[in-house]
């Protein structure tokens, strides 16, 4: 990762970054929402909603990103995130609660398609062009670090005022702004008519290597990110205080770091053992919890963060590699999307269950239908090539994957 870190360009990104992958808010919004009187069930429909809501915007928004050019929609998510978590702060009633939720799913699917493919762009950019990997790998590990640190402080914040965590976690989105401002534009040299992007998308979606990376990836995120809807109710079950639980969420966050650090030590021919690894860590930390629920918050959720930051990692990098440039962000979009329809059905259904018998049942349950996945996701983790077709031509001198040829998909 020395040399991605020696790039100016890739530093400012990673500090950007920082700033927003910050997580006060994480280990709290649902006591948030308790403590200012709102139902369990009632919190639960949020999140359904906000489900949806970024369900249906992931692919406008993935278009939007490939439109507007990566800086600018960069910018846009760091607004839209300052906006988002200030709003949060106001909240005193049924109808604010869900429009704050549903500007947090517009950011989330404007999210989906701003951030990795411009990273990917600018690594090529660069005069001696950065190996993504290790880009990818330096920038999520930053990212991790910001999530430990914000959640070691969210409880005590929150003691402090319930409304600081989102209120601070604005404040640095508009920080990011000013400094992702800094970076520099990704020229685009491809149609961005709405007609030839989605004509483009559509000849994307015929390649192998493009299915595959998008339905690994969904996969990935619906089971790794549905199961994140226990971390709440398990610390509430084990009576674990505001501090405490910050705690639980920043153990599971700094394994993220150390997953995200060796992703970038993953190789091509290394990729499917990778991917294959981040399936079976969260499913044997979510059977351990399941057994021993009290071991789970400091021993078993960590090796989730682990597997989960590894996988994904090396997932967005091989998407990168197998989309073209002019949709990257559409692309990343899609798989977004098929995982977000699951997760709208999952997290509710996982947080009544959890409610209804117990946190520890639920996640035994959830890794039971992981078994099931892995079984699903299997086939296409095989078939992750150790290196891409002839015609992908490179700015990368490491590998022969396409990082900035334009949309017409040859």
């Amino acid at each position: 990762m020395r040399d991605a870190f020696r790039s100016r360009t890739v530093r400012t990104f990673a500090a950007t970054q920082f700033l927003m992958e910050v997580q006060f808010w994480f280990p709290v919004w649902l006591i948030y929402l308790l403590d200012l009187g709102f139902s369990l069930a009632t919190a639960l429909l949020a999140d359904a909603v906000f489900r949806i809501v970024s369900v249906v915007c992931e692919l406008p928004m993935g278009v939007l990103a490939d439109r507007i050019g990566r800086k600018n929609a960069y910018l846009l998510t760091c607004g839209l995130s300052a906006g988002t978590f200030a709003a949060i702060t106001f909240i005193s009633n049924d109808a604010w609660l869900l429009g704050a939720w549903i500007a947090w799913g517009v950011l989330w699917a404007l999210n989906s398609g701003a951030t990795a493919p411009y990273l990917y762009e600018l690594c090529a950019m660069e005069e001696t062009p950065v190996d993504p990997a290790k880009a990818f790998g330096l920038v999520r590990a930053v990212g991790n670090s910001a999530v430990v640190c914000s959640l070691l402080a969210a409880g005590y914040l929150y003691d402090a005022d319930p409304r600081l965590p989102f209120a601070i976690t604005a404040g640095l989105s508009v920080v990011a702004m000013i400094l992702a401002a800094r970076l520099p534009s990704v020229p685009r040299s491809h149609d961005t008519r709405l007609r030839s992007i989605l004509l483009s998308i559509r000849r994307e979606l015929r390649g192998a290597d493009v299915r595959r990376a998008v339905w690994i990836g969904a996969l990935l995120l619906f089971f790794g990110w549905s199961a994140r809807i226990l971390f709440q109710p398990l610390a509430l079950d084990l009576d674990l205080s505001p501090q405490v639980t910050g705690w639980m969420y920043a153990a599971f966050a700094a394994a993220g770091v150390l997953g995200s650090t060796i992703s970038g030590s993953v190789t091509r021919r290394r990729r499917r053992v990778a991917v294959l690894a981040a399936f079976v860590c969260i499913v044997l930390a979510l059977a351990s919890t399941a057994a021993a629920d009290h071991l789970g918050p400091f021993l078993f959720l960590p090796v989730m963060g682990f597997g989960y930051a590894l996988g994904m990692t090396v997932v967005d990098v091989y998407t990168n590699e197998a989309t073209s440039r002019a949709v990257r962000g559409a692309i990343f979009s899609v798989a977004a999307a098929l995982a977000g329809l699951g997760i709208a059905v999952a997290r509710p259904a996982l947080g009544l269950l959890s409610d209804d018998r117990s946190p520890a049942f639920a996640a035994g349950i959830w890794a039971v239908v992981g078994v099931g996945v892995v079984l699903i996701a299997l086939p296409a983790i095989r078939r992750i090539p150790a290196a891409l077709g002839p015609d992908r031509q490179s700015t990368f001198p490491w590998h022969t994957g396409d990082s900035m040829r334009d949309g017409s998909g040859h």
